[in-house]
């Protein structure tokens, strides 16, 4: 894990995380990705990034472990 704490999160990322905390659907991915201005295809690779922080465990240790 790369360390960090929950205040080094971005918004998009929590916003990321929040998202995986629910039963994401393709549709809601989609919907979200236009919200904050990122590819669809660049999701997982961004959301890989996210989950591989300490930040990220402190914020949603649920979604880190999946």
């Amino acid at each position: 894990m790369v360390p960090g704490t929950v205040h080094e999160l971005s918004e998009h990322d929590r916003l990321i995380l929040d998202f995986e905390k629910t039963a994401s659907t393709a549709a809601g991915r989609h919907e979200l990705c236009q919200r904050i201005e990122l590819p669809a295809e660049r999701y997982a690779i961004v959301l890989e990034g996210i989950v591989d922080t300490d930040a990220a465990y402190g914020y949603a240790p649920d979604v880190v472990e999946r």
